[in-house]
């Protein structure tokens, strides 16, 4: 198994790499891809981190204000990436700026600056800059009812449903995808996590669970993702990916704005 994490030199890769050890990948499957490093054609799950803004060009947009902060070579990296993973049928998780990643990619748009334009909302940005600890909790989410069968993520958001998460990000999904379906919100009725039919599995969350991973309700995302990218169980895409790009047994558990998304 080759696990790819998408992440940039501002992010906190121990967290992500951490996660994906604790939920029992191996050392030498997690393949660390950071702007201007070769992209490997093939590899079975990609994991998409938290970072900086995707540019509002990729969805149609000019930028909002100065808070919007963008960075092109990681917007290159995660985009190319996620066009290989859908082509080929790797299982893609999606974290954060991961999960404004795959909206975007499939065709959704983003709120630029939650303040900004959605003032009366929960706040959603509790950065450690501010003090705050990575484990903060901000706001609880709440799993949509009446989720169809087949998707990621149902049952095992449902263990945390209501439950406090962390959050640390100023965008979010505005309109969602086509063929994404909203599996969970904050309260102020933001998408909080996504996933599309499948398979492949393809999922995301707009919180950070790579620092809850003492939770067994958040471990289990990373459980899920793992799972379903291990060769014996992946599956062929059902269907072309509809992106835009412009430019066996489980192993043994393990054990800038630099971050608005």
């Amino acid at each position: 198994m080759k696990i790819v994490l998408a992440i940039d030199p501002k992010q906190p890769l121990e967290a992500y790499r951490g996660a994906l050890l604790a939920a029992g990948a191996l050392p030498e499957e997690v393949l660390v891809v950071q702007p201007g490093d070769p992209l490997p054609e093939e590899f079975d799950g990609l994991l998409l981190s938290g970072g900086v803004d995707v540019d509002p060009a990729r969805y149609g947009e000019e930028r909002l204000n100065g808070t919007v902060d963008t960075c092109r070579g990681r917007d290159e990296v995660d985009f190319e990436l996620l066009a290989r993973a859908l082509a080929s049928g790797a299982a893609v998780f999606g974290i954060c700026r991961g999960l404004q990643v795959l909206n975007v990619a499939l065709g959704g748009t983003l709120w630029q600056d939650l303040p900004a334009q959605r003032p009366g909302g929960v706040p959603h940005s509790f950065p450690r800059r501010d003090g705050h600890l990575p484990s903060h909790p901000a706001h609880p989410v709440r799993v949509a009812p009446g989720l169809p069968p087949g998707l990621p993520f149902p049952a095992t958001l449902a263990a945390s449903d209501g439950e406090p998460v962390n959050s640390r990000h100023h965008q979010a999904v505005k309109a969602l995808a086509p063929g994404l379906v909203a599996l969970a919100a904050s309260p102020d009725g933001l998408v909080e996590a996504f996933a599309r039919p499948g398979p492949p599995f393809v999922a995301a969350v707009q919180w950070h669970p790579e620092n809850l991973v003492g939770r067994a309700d958040q471990l289990a995302l990373f459980d899920e993702f793992l799972a379903a990218a291990r060769p014996p169980r992946r599956a062929a895409p059902s269907s072309s990916p509809n992106t835009r790009n412009d430019d066996a047994p489980r192993a043994p558990r393990g054990g800038g704005a630099p971050e608005p998304a």
